[in-house]
């Protein structure tokens, strides 16, 4: 028979039989207190569970970024290539529609010069008119040769788009006309234009009249025009009167 006297004992006999142990906790503790290790236990695992999930979601959800962010990446580099094929269309449509536009007023260019000026057209030297350009040309790189002008300056002049060759009603004396085609007159070709006949005058000696041929021009391109010296027709659907 066990004997117990004091607090002492009853600890000593817990040690020796675990049984009195687990029978004195259930005396003592609620049954939840009991189940308490075990529902920590289960709570920390469900926990871990949960970590474990959300770790993987936040790992799916990086990797659908970066996913979505290398797709946005290939959508606006698309979007860049279809821009540029658009620039290039628009650039491609605005040369032939200029090159239509050239070929227009080179076909029409004697009766312009008659509608628009007192100069009477006595031929077309370079032009889609011109029968034989060389009328033109040999004369310019006959200045090359000796000098007179540069190489550039016979660059700029073999560039020239229409020359004609013509006299005022009430002088004897022929002019050429040195023409620059553009379906929007801007600055460049009126600069051009002023500059080429400086060039054509130089290297013939003979007196030359700038002239552009445009389906529009503003007043501040007329303007311009008229500071140079260089004649503006607007010829075409949407044309001005010209000056």
């Amino acid at each position: 028979m066990t004997t117990v006297n004091d607090f002492t004992d009853i600890l000593r006999i817990i040690r020796e039989q675990p049984e009195w142990g687990d029978a004195l906790r259930s005396a003592l503790l609620s049954k939840e207190l009991l189940e308490m290790p075990q529902t920590l236990a289960e709570f920390v695992k469900a926990t871990n569970q949960r970590l474990s999930a959300l770790e993987s979601d936040v790992t799916e959800l990086k990797a659908g970024q970066a996913r979505l962010e290398e797709g946005q990446a290939r959508l606006e580099e698309s979007h860049a290539r279809l821009e540029r094929a658009f620039a290039r269309l628009d650039g491609d449509v605005g040369n032939l529609k200029g090159d239509a536009y050239e070929l227009k007023v080179g076909n029409n260019i004697l009766s312009i010069m008659g509608q628009h000026t007192d100069i009477i057209p006595v031929r077309v030297l370079k032009g889609a008119r011109a029968p034989n350009d060389m009328a033109y040309l040999n004369p310019i790189y006959e200045a090359r040769r000796k000098g007179i002008i540069t190489e550039r300056e016979r660059v700029d002049a073999f560039a020239v788009d229409i020359v004609l060759e013509g006299r005022g009603e009430a002088e004897d004396s022929t002019l050429l006309i040195v023409v620059e085609v553009s379906v929007t007159i801007a600055d460049s070709d009126v600069d051009r234009s002023s500059e080429r006949a400086g060039i054509v005058q130089k290297a013939t000696g003979k007196q030359v009249l700038p002239m552009v041929v445009g389906a529009n021009a503003d007043q501040i391109r007329r303007q311009l025009a008229a500071e140079r010296n260089v004649t503006v027709i607007t010829y075409g659907e949407h044309a001005r009167s010209s000056c």
